[in-house]
């Protein structure tokens, strides 16, 4: 696909040990656009206002407590604001269960819904399952054990604007996960791509193009998720055994 960039003042911090997929600190949100449709044109142009965030866990304990509280108190309103329509935590098949760390009062808080599998599904039909929940114009896709930094929201929305067929994806930093803030000194990676014999590689660069989607974290329109389908309903990678 043609990949376009946007540049923004937002983002989100990873813990150093994590898996990383992708963040947004002051580096800037790269925005990826479908093919042939890099520029934005009044075919494509619309005007989002709401983002619903899905937050694939197992096995995530306090982290998915943290990283839904840090989502819902980073956007004004907070989850089931006039923003950030709620905030879906996929629950695949941890034990304990994520409610038991999650007592209802602050699920309501928060703006939480949890969608529980009883047995594993795998990561890539928890964020399905979690996709198919929500109701905001952008669904953004998030690891259980982020921390968005001020104004991410807005910036994902200002760089998918232009066109709904943009898949926004935030750069890379790292999170302290004693005090769940963003480690500051930290130089952010927010782009991949892969060689001849798919190696997966990242790297930075200023200007604003991207070859791959690092996949992990992005924000996607709900149209274009629709009108594309979506995740493969037959991909089953992750953590399930």
């Amino acid at each position: 696909v043609a990949v376009a960039a946007a540049s923004a003042e937002a983002g989100l911090a990873e813990p150093e040990d994590a898996a990383v997929e992708g963040s947004c600190p002051a580096g800037g949100c790269t925005a990826a656009a479908g093919a042939a449709t890099a520029f934005a044109s009044k075919d494509v142009a619309w005007r989002p206002k709401t983002l619903s965030v899905v937050l694939p866990c197992a096995g995530e304990g306090e982290f998915a407590l943290k990283t839904a509280r840090a989502v819902a108190e980073s956007v004004p309103g907070g989850g089931g604001g006039e923003t950030l329509s709620e905030i879906i935590i996929v629950d695949d098949g941890s034990s304990p269960p994520v409610a038991s760390i999650f007592p209802a009062e602050l699920q309501k808080r928060y703006g939480v819904r949890i969608v529980r599998h009883d047995k594993p599904k795998g990561l890539i039909q928890a964020k399905a399952a979690g996709a198919s929940h929500t109701t905001g114009d952008v669904i953004v896709f998030f690891d259980c054990h982020v921390g968005p930094q001020p104004g991410w929201h807005s910036a994902f929305l200002k760089a998918i604007a232009p066109n709904y067929r943009r898949i926004v994806v935030p750069a890379i930093t790292n999170l302290d996960i004693d005090t769940w803030t963003q480690q500051n000194d930290q130089v952010s990676v927010n782009k991949c791509y892969l060689t001849w014999d798919a190696d997966f590689k990242w790297f930075r660069s200023k200007d604003d193009f991207m070859p791959v989607l690092s996949g992990g974290l992005l924000g996607i329109s709900r149209q274009w998720w629709q009108e594309t389908g979506g995740y493969d309903s037959q991909m089953e990678l992750g953590w399930r055994e």
